[in-house]
């Protein structure tokens, strides 16, 4: 489990995040990830050293209200 956050690109990101907020408000919607930001916790002593995995972008999510 140690990068898992970093083997998740902005389009598989744009899928997910889109996905689910379709589902919860019942409509399409567009969704568009920007400053993707994926630390750096690629050595195993690092990630000894903390639990935590942590990622930081921006999201703009749109849709059509019919």
């Amino acid at each position: 489990m140690s990068n898992k956050l970093k083997t998740l690109s902005a389009s598989q990101l744009e899928n997910l995040i889109g996905k689910a907020i379709g589902n919860y408000i019942g409509e399409d919607c567009n969704c568009e990830v920007s400053n993707l930001d994926t630390p750096n916790i690629d050595t195993e002593a690092d990630i000894a050293i903390e639990d935590k995995r942590s990622m930081h972008f921006e999201v703009d999510i749109s849709y059509l209200d019919e």
